[in-house]
């Protein structure tokens, strides 16, 4: 495998970018660092017309190369895409200074949790998505958002002169598309409030109160020390997913934020939170994230708010037990006495939430693999509880759906072996004219129910927003024409 990279000359709009190129392909990508934080988010990349597409639901396994050709199979997920990762592992000699230069795009789902353990598995899916879906690319455009320049990466075995000639043909096209005006969004600030009584949520609030009370039964009982409990909600939503994105992004803006075209389904993501992360050092890196309180429009009462997280002892203790998790899950594939916990209990303010967020991390062990170690991982601890099986066992028997893409891991893997997969939180599944998505939060023995709905409700409010703005614009396009 070589590879060829070369920066953009020219100023680029990401939005007009994927309008441009990518929004009418079936199969797509934009891993978006919409909100840049130093150490943290530093790049965008996007692209399209993947070379191979794995898709497995239910342990049945189905290969498509680009030309639609299909291979189906009975074959684990984590099966299937080891050897589809050992097939295109490569090394590079000089290695390019990009931390995705190619490779696979896409996410593993929560349900995937039954191939790792003996877990009990929702049937019930609304959103009806593959449990994991990956895609091959072999050309993204990479925005450094740090050094406000763009790259186009292209991998490619044989001739040098025929890759130069497939990038110069592409440069060519993001030229022309660069030369369109862009599309303005204009995003009021009042826009539609009436619209959100028509989401419709799998748990009442007296229901909710209920199965929090059951969950700290068992906590009492000494089955668990935490639980992240979850639930749906549901919307009639016809609309352009990539309107949507647009709002979500401007409105809501997030680290790991993300827009993945997946064939009948469109995953919206805005997630703050990183699952797993791996360098081309092979130092892997966690940051789970418990606690939230929301964001005041006073500054006086968000500063309160935000003390308030980061002192509380509940808060605190919640965090502190995920990390005790984490570090044992990077223990069990990292080398012994390299997982450490950098940054402890701070807090990270987003558009609508405080977030209390910990940083673990550890050096992966010579023998050990990309696949490994996301293997031992998941699901994320942040997502599940401790001890991480049993708290799983109770969310089972607690929530009435299955969690689909929600808690599971989305990024990339590059060629190379590095990859970065965000917590899928803060996100919206679009299919078959509707739009699903999840919230929750970890339970403990003093959680107060209460309480712990409103922080749901808090999470749930930026994707609401969002939807009922990109319906509210639908609306007033059709009107205007």
């Amino acid at each position: 495998m070589k590879w060829l990279i070369e920066e953009i000359p020219f100023p680029i709009d990401l939005e007009q970018v994927f309008a441009e190129l990518y929004q009418e392909e079936p199969y797509a990508f934009w891993l978006d660092s919409s909100r840049l934080i130093t150490g943290l988010s530093r790049y965008s990349m996007m692209g399209g017309q993947p070379q191979l597409i794995l898709r497995s639901k239910h342990g049945q396994t189905e290969w498509m190369d680009g030309g639609g050709v299909r291979k189906r199979m009975e074959e684990s997920p984590f099966a299937m895409l080891r050897r589809a990762l050992d097939s295109t592992r490569c090394h590079m000699g000089i290695e390019p200074p990009l931390p995705f230069v190619g490779g696979w795009v896409g996410y593993v789902g929560y349900e995937c949790n039954r191939y790792l353990e003996q877990v009990p598995v929702h049937q019930l899916d609304p959103t009806q998505a593959p449990d994991m879906i990956w895609m091959y690319v072999d050309q993204v455009l990479i925005y450094d958002h740090l050094e406000e320049k763009a790259y186009v990466s292209h991998l490619y075995e044989g001739d040098p002169a025929l890759a130069k000639r497939t990038v110069a043909t592409w440069m060519g096209k993001l030229r022309e598309a660069m030369r369109q005006p862009p599309s303005p969004l204009s995003i009021p600030e009042a826009a539609s409030a009436e619209q959100e009584e028509t989401f419709r949520m799998t748990v009442t609030p007296d229901s909710y109160r209920e199965r929090i009370g059951r969950i700290k039964e068992y906590i009492g009982q000494g089955d668990i020390y935490q639980a992240c409990y979850t639930y749906q909600f549901e919307t009639d939503y016809a609309e352009d997913p990539f309107l949507l994105y647009r709002i979500l992004r401007h409105i809501n803006p997030a680290p790991f934020a993300a827009y993945l075209r997946l064939g009948e389904w469109t995953v919206v993501s805005s997630s703050p939170e990183r699952f797993l992360r791996m360098d081309e050092h092979r130092v892997v890196e966690s940051r789970p994230i418990k606690g939230t309180r929301p964001r005041a429009a006073e500054v006086g009462e968000d500063r309160r708010l935000m003390r308030e997280l980061e002192t509380h002892p509940k808060d605190r203790a919640e965090n502190v037990m995920i990390v005790d998790l984490v570090r044992n899950d990077l223990g069990r594939v990292c080398d012994t006495g390299s997982v450490r916990v950098p940054k402890l209990l701070q807090v990270e303010s987003y558009a609508t939430v405080h977030q209390l967020v910990s940083t673990v991390e550890g050096t992966l062990s010579a023998e050990r693999s990309s696949l490994d170690v996301i293997e031992a991982a998941f699901p994320g601890g942040s997502m599940t509880g401790a001890p991480k099986i049993r708290a799983m066992e109770i969310l089972h028997e607690m929530e009435s759906v299955a969690r689909g893409i929600y808690s599971g891991g989305l990024g990339y893997i590059d060629v190379r072996g590095s990859f970065d997969l965000s917590m899928v939180i803060r996100s919206i599944v679009c299919h078959q004219g509707k739009a699903f998505f999840h919230v929750g939060g970890g339970i403990v023995a003093d959680s107060d129910p209460d309480r712990e709905y409103q922080e749901t409700l808090d999470k749930a409010r930026a994707l609401q927003k969002a939807l009922s703005l990109a319906k509210w614009k639908r609306t007033e396009t059709q009107m205007t024409c």
